[in-house]
């Protein structure tokens, strides 16, 4: 199994040169939006291109936002001092990461780099501050997006827990 299955969106892009709305639709955080939504969505996002080996984001660095990426692929890793890096994620066109970081003041959980050429959409919280008060029906919706998102990701970590203990032999369950 690769090691991104609890990362990957399901609803990935079939083309790398879709508009900005088309993929903004898709991910999860957002595919509730209307059209007239997704066009004042598409007016908050930035984006970015990063080139192989740069690093989008570091683990422990304040986090500012949540990235989809419209083109390349990117590395999500744990970063130990004495050890090798270990792979959480390998996410490509349409995958979307660093979405607790729309939550406030949080700390990035991992690190973020670029595995070839990509193309990033970059919503960040400063943006979200702008459309609560401009548009704050779609906070709703974000947030719901965002909830839905985070306990799938739980749940599925929770799994391969579930699983490595198993493995290992042990009982230990889980948090739910």
């Amino acid at each position: 199994m690769r090691a991104d299955s609890i990362w990957a969106n399901i609803f990935r892009l079939g083309s790398r040169a879709q508009p900005l709305v088309k993929i903004l639709q898709t991910i999860p955080l957002f595919n509730s939006f209307t059209p007239k939504e997704l066009k004042i969505l598409e007016h908050a996002v930035h984006l970015r291109t990063y080139h192989p080996g740069e690093t989008v984001f570091t683990e422990d660095e304040p986090g500012a936002g949540v990235y989809v990426i419209r083109t390349g692929k990117i590395d999500i890793l744990l970063m130990h001092d004495s050890q090798p890096p270990t792979p959480l994620a390998e996410l490509e066109s349409g995958d979307f990461f660093g979405e607790m970081a729309l939550l406030g003041d949080s700390t990035r959980s991992a690190t973020a780099i670029a595995r070839e050429q990509s193309e990033l959409i970059g919503f960040f919280h400063p943006d979200l501050l702008e459309i609560i008060n401009l548009h704050p029906a779609m906070v709703a919706k974000i947030t719901f997006g965002l909830a839905t998102t985070l306990a799938e990701r739980l749940r599925y970590t929770n799994s391969q827990l579930r699983e490595m203990s198993e493995f290992r032999g042990t009982s230990e369950e889980p948090v739910r």
